[in-house]
């Protein structure tokens, strides 16, 4: 899959949660008797929604902090992350239309490597991650200590009395 296609799914993910979240603060929408419901939908935990919408943000903000990309940034900002429509993105960036459709396409590229590397795509894996991978365990050094010297709660050694 190429990168550009690899942002159109984090971003189209990323759309449809926030557009949840900010669905779920308690508005409540009218209901069109004339389009059926979609049915069920998978919806992850809010807090799980809410990071990766923070996430997608971020590494896109960090991926494109570099100096000469300030443009670029900015593109991100207005276009994908605010959702303002063409016209008026073209002019927030401040540049010829040939140059923000030349933007968005490096941008998508760029993002959609960025994604790929950091786990944020695919978002099913995304989502799949458990939020305590390992479970509590001595350090590594009483492991190879052995059973003589292991790690006690306290700190004390298994031949040392107690104090």
């Amino acid at each position: 899959m190429k990168a550009a296609e690899m942002f159109d799914v984090c971003h189209a993910r990323y759309r449809s949660l926030r557009e949840w979240l900010a669905d779920s603060t308690g508005s409540v929408r009218s209901l069109d008797l004339e389009n059926p419901s979609p049915g069920y939908q998978w919806r992850p935990t809010r807090a799980r929604a809410c990071e990766y919408v923070a996430d997608f943000e971020r590494i896109g903000r960090t991926a494109l902090r570099r100096p000469e990309w300030k443009g670029r940034l900015r593109l991100f900002n207005v276009y994908f992350v605010r959702g303002t429509d063409y016209r008026r993105a073209v002019r927030l960036a401040g540049v010829a239309e040939g140059t923000f459709d030349y933007w968005y396409r490096e941008v998508k590229r760029a993002l959609g490597a960025e994604f790929a590397r950091t786990g944020l795509f695919p978002p099913s894996a995304y989502f799949l991650k458990r939020e305590d991978p390992t479970p509590a365990q001595p350090p590594r050094a009483a492991l190879l200590l052995g059973a003589k010297q292991a790690y006690q709660p306290n700190d004390q050694r298994a031949d040392q009395p107690a104090q």
